[in-house]
């Protein structure tokens, strides 16, 4: 499943500061690879899975959860590309070679 560095825990421990419970994450597979997304929430799914490490939770959906194995989640502050949540996956997909067209269906 998903690890997360100290940095990953501390952000997402700020970011919910009483009012959440805890952080979700959705992973989707699209033709250009792996999509996150990330909320807020003050409850589990019933069949979420709950990464727990000490008061910090986070939610994952069996979906996503597959896409996850061995994946670490790290937050990265004042990169040249901004602040924010990054993913160390295993099974990101690369992105289709230059002229490749997802709606056309010419990459495989």
């Amino acid at each position: 499943m998903l690890s997360l560095t100290d940095k990953a825990v501390e952000v997402i421990r700020e970011v919910c500061q009483g009012e959440y419970t805890g952080l979700r994450i959705l992973v989707r597979k699209g033709c250009s690879g792996l999509t996150y997304s990330m909320g807020l929430e003050e409850q589990a799914a019933e069949d979420d899975e709950i990464i727990d490490i000490d008061d910090v939770k986070v939610f994952v959906d069996p979906g996503s959860a597959l896409w996850l194995i061995g994946a670490t989640m790290d937050y990265v502050a004042d990169s040249t590309m901004g602040s924010g949540f990054v993913f160390d996956n295993p099974n990101a997909v690369p992105p289709p070679p230059p002229g490749c067209s997802c709606s056309s269906g010419t990459c495989g």
